[in-house]
């Protein structure tokens, strides 16, 4: 017989003792334990963000006291006060529905926009929603979208038989609320044609409306550009006036030189058939018919970022790589620019001869020198709110987001600063919803955030996506008081993985 020994059992193929594992009889049960195999531990359950869950709650106190109190409510200290409706907005920013759209990879990271076109097709006159998007890899695609709460219609028979019948519906998931076990219906529905309308040579670098949309002027063309390869940038029409949309290249002439690249691009808001390119030699004015073009802004760091000015048609406002943010007037004729030397803020307390020199730069065009701007590293993306057209918003690559008030340019301080935006090389386009409330951007940690433009706040951070989103925009419809109750109703997100849609 062998000796018993407490703890232990005797393996007789073995001839070995083995420690005994488990409960002794007459011992307290051991959590740690409880079986002869440990046991995976079991996945911890989502947790929402400590912002979500306080929002959550704010929302209900925020009801509480709209039923005592009125639409003017007080906040938790009590001494200052607010509108119900921009609270309860504030909340919803805080909490968005969000959808990733499958099939949609590889071709919305580079440029996004979304336009309600009047189509003549086999059955008349046809009101469409289309995403017009581009890739860096070069792709255009055109993808039909439905409209709110309703079901996709797929391409008309003359451009399925373009596609050879071919398309594919993309497939809706719920990516945000993730701990939502009932997900919600989509609000939006995507169908993708089979084959890209467009294939160029280098990234799509814009995409912009030609002329106005509203009423009485519905969207028929659109300027597309590409960023060129080995500095060839390309203009391209895209006629939406009937399917099959019909893509046409438009060469550059005049002094405008076909071997730059083109960075940007925005078409005249009065109406016109003139185009604003930036380029890596400046900025230069195009007739979208002719093709004619003339640089109204010479200049030796590249204009990354442009726009017209909302009231004053002849206005271009620049974003440089250097920083700067110039007014130019394009008026003035090419062969005459004026020449300016540009003082930048200087980075360092050094007076050396080649900090000095790097304290000023060259600029040639029409512009006020004392009304230059100066974001901290290079513009990545800039817009002007249309309520207020004299406040300015700019991000550079460095992660700062900014609003200016041009009215006081030379005091160089920004009335709105946007903390948290992550950013180092990387051109991110932000986006401004339709009330101009909210501001979006997307952020090299592959976040999405929402500020409130007002105050600044940081409402939401969420990772979408495991790619950068890059480029955000809401639809470029116009009239629609329904979506006015929605801050962020019809925002899209593009990234290499795929496209969202946030509602």
């Amino acid at each position: 017989m062998r000796p018993e020994l407490p703890g232990f059992y005797f393996d007789e193929e073995k001839k070995k003792y083995f420690a005994i594992k488990g409960p002794f009889p007459g011992s307290k049960p051991s959590s740690s334990s409880s079986s002869g195999t440990k046991q995976k531990p079991e996945p911890k359950p989502f947790e929402e963000p400590n912002y979500q869950k306080r929002n959550k709650l704010k929302a209900l106190k925020l009801l509480c006291s709209r039923e005592l109190s009125g639409s003017v409510i007080a906040l938790n200290n009590k001494k200052k006060k607010s509108n119900f409706k921009e609270e309860i907005e504030k909340t919803h920013a805080s909490n968005p529905l969000v959808w990733r759209y499958d099939s949609t990879d590889n071709i919305g990271d580079a440029a996004l926009k979304e336009f309600e076109v009047d189509i003549q097709t086999s059955q008349g006159l046809t009101t469409k929603n289309i995403l017009v998007a581009g890739s860096n890899g070069g792709c255009l695609s055109i993808l039909r979208v439905s409209k709110p709460g309703k079901v996709v219609v797929p391409f008309d028979e003359s451009e399925t038989q373009a596609f050879n019948g071919e398309g594919t519906e993309c497939e809706p998931v719920c990516v945000l609320p993730r701990n939502n076990a009932e997900e919600a219906a989509p609000s939006r529905l995507i169908w993708r044609p089979a084959h890209s309308h467009l294939h160029a040579l280098s990234s799509i670098s814009s995409i912009q409306l030609i002329g106005r949309s509203d009423n009485s002027h519905q969207v028929k063309r659109t300027l597309i550009t590409t960023l060129g390869s080995s500095g060839r940038g390309s203009v391209f029409i895209l006629s939406l006036a009937e399917e099959p949309y019909i893509v046409t290249p438009r060469s550059l002439q005049g002094n405008v030189s076909s071997e730059c690249t083109i960075w940007t691009a925005d078409c005249s808001v009065s109406g016109s058939l003139a185009a604003a390119i930036g380029t890596n030699l400046g900025a230069a004015l195009v007739d979208l018919e002719t093709g004619a073009g003339s640089y109204f802004l010479r200049s030796e760091s590249d204009v990354l970022a442009l726009q017209f000015h909302q009231s004053k048609a002849n206005i271009v406002q620049c974003g440089l790589r250097n920083g700067a943010i110039v007014s130019v007037d394009t008026r003035e004729r090419p062969s005459r620019l004026t020449r300016h030397q540009i003082r930048s803020p200087s980075l360092s307390s050094r007076t050396s001869q080649t900090t000095r020199k790097k304290e000023w730069f060259k600029l040639r065009g029409n512009i006020n020198p004392s009304h230059v701007l100066h974001m901290p590293s290079s513009l990545t993306c800039m817009k002007t709110l249309k309520t207020y057209d004299q406040y300015l918003m700019a991000s550079s690559m460095d992660g700062t987001i900014k609003l200016y008030d041009q009215r006081m340019v030379k005091r160089g301080m920004a009335v709105q600063t946007y903390e948290g935006h992550v950013n180092s090389h990387t051109r991110i386009e932000f986006g401004i919803d339709p009330s101009e409330r909210f501001l979006m951007s997307g952020g090299e940690d592959c976040y999405t955030r929402i500020w409130s433009i007002k105050s600044g706040q940081l409402l939401s951070e969420n990772k979408l996506s495991n790619s950068v989103p890059s480029v955000v925009c809401w639809s470029a419809v116009e009239g629609q008081s329904e979506w006015n109750d929605s801050i962020v109703h019809g925002a899209w997100l593009g990234s290499r993985e795929a496209i969202f849609n946030m509602f």
